[in-house]
């Protein structure tokens, strides 16, 4: 928003005694006033680097700021300590575990005068999310997220109808959404629910309800427990009983069992939308029918309000030590605006804006799903780094091939169990001493 350059210098004025005389972080006198004959350069550290600002905001943000330059760092790598000592970035695209870090060590700035000076406008801002992320500051906001994403239960409402099922609710925990998959016949090559792989569904339903396979504290596997034998229990079941479906036994369609619409549900990130459903009715036109809508994604009993599927993308924060504090804050700003939000509500995306006010929604589906619940980041809070990357994957298929003997009889659970921990720790133990 433009306002006249004396007005400007008098918030700028204002700017500066209050940051003197309230932040923690280090001092610094704003300059850069927006005038466009001025000129800033400044360096943004953004994942997938200048490819992916560019098409995600930086040519809009050029377009108007054309007297800013921005130099994008990228850092798909998390190394974010190196990028700082040798790049010293005034503005950081964030996950939410770095956001932690660099607020626990100092480095960011608290963005509260710069909001409060410039009346820039929180209220169209996805409020939990703004309310998180200042709680996490102990009270200060040092960052915003122009977008986020969460999961959902999409289902199909014609094979609910067909077969007189009610549809699934919002709130609804794993297990229940599980008891309601198996009310689907089976035996008519119908089933409830499709997901990726026992192993993802495991971990769903394990994070759900505040278990880990792995002790990151002792880097010990921990599955061969009562708590995960009873998960194993029920998803066995929910397997042999067909009630939940994956792809290897979906009978190899280059769509999903969801897509084809032999499965009544699935569990996906707001992407699967356009990367899925979109995408096939484009592929195949008037030839796909499938009638669907989504419900919130499974919760946790104890806490039903909250939802443990959200993910914070881009959490644009500037540097406690950036000497274009104000350069950075316009970019900051920029991104999170309602002029950016407004233009990317006008097509697909496979992120949520923030701003709630401009949500894509072309079929008038219950989108609301995505944001009627509170984040619960309990199992972010725990800095999974010290994990090798390639661990997950490999624990996965040990799971999977530990499940099939289960399924074949030829291993009871309680072996099964033993060995997915015997030999995920060998796994994790040759990781780390390769890492």
């Amino acid at each position: 928003m433009r306002i006249r350059l004396t007005a400007m210098l008098a918030v700028i004025l204002l700017a500066s005694i209050l940051l003197t005389a309230c932040s923690s972080t280090p001092k610094q006198t704003i300059q850069y006033d927006g005038d466009p004959e001025m000129k800033a350069s400044i360096k943004l550290m953004y994942p997938g680097g200048e490819e992916w600002f560019a098409k995600d905001y930086g040519d809009l943000f050029r377009a108007k700021y054309p007297n800013i330059e921005v130099t994008v760092i990228d850092n798909w790598d998390r190394r974010y300590k190196e990028v700082l000592e040798k790049e010293k970035p005034d503005v950081f695209a964030l996950n939410f575990w770095d956001y932690k870090k660099l607020i626990e060590e100092d480095l960011l700035y608290d963005l509260d005068n710069l909001i409060t000076n410039d009346a820039f406008n929180l209220d169209g801002m996805h409020s939990e999310l703004v309310n998180f992320l200042r709680q996490q500051g102990g009270g200060k906001l040092y960052g915003l997220p122009p977008v986020f994403t969460n999961k959902s239960i999409y289902y199909n409402k014609y094979l609910f109808d067909k077969y007189n099922i009610p549809y699934p609710e919002d709130q609804m925990t794993w297990e229940e959404l599980i008891q309601l998959a198996k009310r689907f016949p089976g035996e008519d090559g119908i089933n409830g629910l499709y997901m990726e792989s026992f192993s993802s569904l495991l971990e769903e339903v394990a994070n759900n309800n505040s278990l880990s396979m792995i002790n990151e504290k002792n880097m010990k596997i921990t599955v061969n427990t009562e708590s995960f034998k009873q998960i194993f229990e029920t998803l066995l079941d929910a397997y042999e009983a067909k009630a939940v479906v994956s792809p290897v036994q979906s009978g190899g369609s280059i769509y999903d069992p969801f897509i084809t619409g032999t499965s009544a549900m699935t569990v996906k990130y707001y992407s699967y939308m356009f990367n899925n459903i979109y995408w096939a009715k484009e592929e195949r036109g008037d030839n796909f029918q499938l009638n669907w809508d989504v419900a919130s994604a499974p919760v946790n009993d104890k806490d039903r309000e909250a939802t443990k599927s959200l993910v914070f993308q881009n959490i644009f924060s500037v540097n406690a030590k950036s000497g274009q504090a104000q350069a950075a804050w316009e970019l900051v700003k920029f991104v999170n605006s309602e002029e950016v939000a407004k233009a990317k509500s006008k097509t697909p995306n496979l992120s949520l804006l923030t701003r709630t006010d401009y949500i894509y929604n072309p079929e008038e589906k219950k989108l609301e799903v995505f944001y009627n619940k509170k984040p619960n980041m309990s199992w972010a809070l725990v800095d999974e780094s010290a994990i090798p990357v390639r661990f997950t994957s490999k624990l996965f298929v040990i799971i999977e091939s530990e499940v099939k003997a289960v399924m074949a009889g030829v291993k009871t659970l309680d072996e099964a169990l033993k060995s997915i921990e015997e030999r995920g720790q060998q796994q994790l133990d040759r990781l780390l001493t390769e890492k």
